[in-house]
């Protein structure tokens, strides 16, 4: 009796298997964590490939809590064809643009001479890539998945934010310290020169003119 339940089990098992096994998709990545400073770009690329002896048809999606920062991606793919191993996989390309989520201290108005210390925990935004195979025709109709959906994998994806820490910028100072110079040097020229314009003008028209001798 056991021989029999255990052999009916192996051959649950064989034929929930084998749909796996003779077609679907696979997905590489060599890194699934990026890096980014504040208010910068960068992108993470994954790698579907299908080593099956028969063309898969996909549907890509990144996950809700990193689609607010996506910038571009390419995830438009939908045709694996047989046999692409992974070394040869399809690349899809996920670029990010991370916003700025760490407050600076300001002096002045909120907006300048700012310093940023970076003692805020770290920005983390955190999700998956799905690629859920499914059938041609639901690929063409445009179907969301459901009951022809024939397998599915993610890999994690998370962007982390990195801070940049920096001193209080004064250079905004230096330069109004020095437009201010200079206006009171070109004023202090204008006043100097308008002041010698009338001295010159009063000398002249007090200078009287001489009367003719006569003969």
């Amino acid at each position: 009796m056991k021989k029999v339940v255990s052999l009916f089990i192996l051959l649950m098992l064989a034929v929930s298997v084998f749909p796996l096994v003779s077609a679907g998709v696979g997905l590489a990545w060599s890194q699934e964590t990026a890096l980014i400073p504040e208010n910068s770009n960068a992108c993470l690329t994954y790698g579907v490939y299908n080593p099956w002896p028969t063309d898969s048809y996909v549907k890509i999606n990144l996950s809700e809590s990193l689609q607010g920062i996506v910038s571009s991606s390419n995830a438009s793919i939908s045709h694996i064809p047989a046999e692409t191993s992974s070394n040869d996989s399809i690349p899809v390309k996920f670029c990010f643009r991370t916003p700025k989520v760490y407050p600076e201290n300001c002096l002045l108005f909120n907006t300048f001479l700012c310093s940023q210390n970076c003692s805020l925990p770290i920005k983390t935004y955190e999700g998956q890539v799905e690629v859920m195979e499914v059938s041609a025709s639901q690929l063409k109709s445009g179907g969301s998945g459901g009951s022809s959906t024939q397998m599915s994998i993610s890999a994690p994806l998370r962007v982390r934010v990195e801070c940049i820490k920096h001193g209080t910028d004064y250079s905004i100072i230096y330069i109004l310290v020095g437009i201010i110079a200079l206006a009171i040097l070109l004023w202090r020229i204008l006043k100097k020169r308008k002041g010698s314009d009338k001295k010159v003008s009063s000398e002249r028209k007090s200078e009287k003119p001489q009367s003719k001798r006569k003969k």
